[in-house]
C-alpha cells in the first residue's frame, strides 16, 4: 500500500465514523416581545440576509450543519455571535446596553468586519453592498 493511502484510509474511516457520534444543537424559544423589531422593510430585508443566522435565536443551519466536524465549527461561531449581539434579546438590553451595541453595529458595519468573511464566502447573498451598509449604519445612528 502507498504512503499516501496508508495515511488517507484511516483518515476517511474516522471521519465516517465521527458521522455517527449524537450531536444536540440547542434550541432557544424567541420571545417576538424581546426581539428588535423595526417597520423598515430594508433594514429588516439587510438584517435577514447578513446577520440573523449567527445574531439571533432564529439561526437556519444548512445542510452541512450536521456534518461532523463542521457542525461543532457552526456552533461554536453561532454562540460566539450571539453572546456579542443577539437580537433576538435587544428589547431585554439596558439603554446603556443598546447604547453600546448601536455604536458596535455601525463600526463592524462600516470597517466591513461583519459579516464575516468566512460565512459570505458561503452564502454569497449575505455580501453588503456598500449601499446596504450605509443603510445599516444610517438606521442604527437614528436609534
Amino acid at each position: 500500500m502507498s504512503k499516501t493511502r496508508k495515511i488517507l484510509v484511516p483518515i476517511v474511516l474516522i471521519l465516517g465514523l465521527i458521522q455517527f457520534i449524537p450531536h444536540q444543537r440547542e434550541t432557544v424559544a424567541v420571545d417576538a416581545s424581546a426581539a428588535f423589531n423595526t417597520d423598515n422593510i430594508e433594514v429588516q430585508n439587510i438584517l435577514d440576509k447578513a446577520c440573523m443566522d449567527c445574531h439571533s435565536n432564529e439561526s437556519k443551519y444548512p445542510w452541512y450543519a450536521e456534518i461532523v466536524p463542521v457542525n461543532y465549527f457552526l456552533d461554536n461561531h453561532i454562540s460566539e455571535g450571539r453572546e456579542h449581539l443577539n437580537l433576538s434579546e435587544w428589547n431585554t438590553l439596558s439603554t446603556e446596553d443598546r447604547k453600546d451595541a448601536i455604536k458596535e453595529i455601525g463600526e463592524v458595519i462600516e470597517e466591513k468586519e461583519m459579516p464575516m468573511l468566512s460565512y459570505w464566502l458561503i452564502h454569497w447573498d449575505a455580501k453588503l453592498t456598500d449601499a446596504e451598509r450605509a443603510t445599516l449604519v444610517e438606521y442604527f445612528k437614528t436609534l
